[in-house]
């Protein structure tokens, strides 16, 4: 039997287990067994945004409810593609659920696309599945540090270059960063860091406080209840990976006049995460990497863009085990259990959590 996370549309807090029958294989399918995959608040702000961005459409469950769109390793359990064998180790977006069946498009040595027809009109960045053993990046020893922190690398490095974009307005202003101890947000003050040291201003809650504080990528740490204490004649752009409206109320009326600009990224106070009315300028801009991405490969080309992308994650997957634990969890059960206390804010914020299928 298989199993995945079954999750209602609406209300993300109505999650359960279900078990599946596996079907028989179609030509020109591949069914892959899924052995880990990471839980972060990113999959938080998947099924936040589920609709709104359609996180949800890639993987509808046979029940009528939605799988949680996660990112982690295969194996190809069955092939009927010709070039694809059983045993082949794959990364990327998965269910958060024991196996997926793809139908492989644009087969080469180092990767393959699901070319299904639901996922025909969904960003391509998600459908791409590398194939580990042609990536000189891959190794068995990183892929803990890989599934848990890649995906929210590549947001951070390429907000990083948005922000530093002359056209929007923002590259002089320090960036004050909601949810500071997320791993996003920690990704993004080591890119800022590295990139020359512009200033960044971690908000964090008071709990996470002496964690942020502790990491040494922040100029300054402000809690929650303090964000009336910033300089208000001080400009400054938000990176919001909160999405929480009273924050956001706070500070766009506490900044008024002297905000550059509020860029949206995640949903990790997703309780909370409704856009408020009446909002003091400026409007709040979502910020969707795949978009980005596509525009620094027309600007770079594609072969520059994957060489500076891959330099920048080998500097914080090597510095990452300074900032994080990885642990994992075992099976349905583990996964059910770590979701929940993603959702109800128990997780610590230095784990790096993983779920061994």
């Amino acid at each position: 039997m298989n199993w995945a996370l079954s999750i209602d549309r609406k209300t993300i807090t109505d999650v359960s287990i279900v078990e599946t029958e596996a079907r028989p294989l179609a030509d020109g399918e591949v069914r892959l067994a899924i052995d880990s995959f990471a839980l972060t608040a990113n999959n938080i702000t998947y099924a936040a945004f589920g609709d709104a961005m359609r996180y949800w459409d890639f993987f509808p469950g046979d029940d009528g409810r939605c799988r949680l769109p996660v990112w982690g390793f295969a194996e190809i359990a069955e092939s009927r593609v010709d070039g694809l064998t059983a045993g082949e180790r794959i990364y990327g977006y998965f269910p958060a659920a024991a196996e997926l069946i793809v139908r492989p498009g644009k087969v080469t040595p180092a990767s393959f696309v699901d070319t299904s027809e639901h996922r025909a009109e969904l960003a391509p960045a998600y459908n791409n599945y590398v194939r580990c053993a042609a990536d000189p990046g891959w190794s068995p020893a990183g892929e803990a540090a890989q599934m848990v922190l890649q995906p929210l690398f590549i947001t951070a490095w390429l907000l990083d270059f948005f922000l530093r974009d002359p056209d929007n307005g923002f590259t002089d202003a320090p960036v004050l960063l909601t949810s500071a101890s997320s791993k996003t947000a920690i990704a993004l003050a080591f890119a800022l860091k590295a990139g020359g040291g512009r200033q960044a201003i971690g908000l964090t809650s008071k709990g996470n406080a002496d964690f942020v504080s502790g990491l040494g990528l922040y100029d300054a740490v402000a809690t929650y209840d303090a964000v009336t204490d910033l300089d208000p004649d001080q400009p400054a752009v938000i990176v919001d990976f909160a999405g929480d409206s009273d924050l956001n109320r706070a500070l766009h009326t506490h900044l008024a006049g002297r905000l550059a600009g509020n860029i949206r990224v995640g949903g990790a106070h997703w309780e909370q995460s409704a856009p408020p009315r009446d909002l003091p300028p400026p409007k709040p801009q979502f910020f969707f990497a795949p978009d980005a991405a596509r525009t620094l490969i027309k600007q770079w080309g594609p072969e520059a863009f994957d060489q500076r992308y891959k330099a920048a994650w080998k500097e914080f997957a090597g510095a990452a085990p300074g900032y994080f634990d990885f642990r994992s969890e075992a099976g349905s059960e583990g996964a059910l259990a770590t979701y929940r206390a993603l959702l109800d804010g128990k997780a610590r914020p230095r784990d790096g959590l993983s779920i061994k299928v």
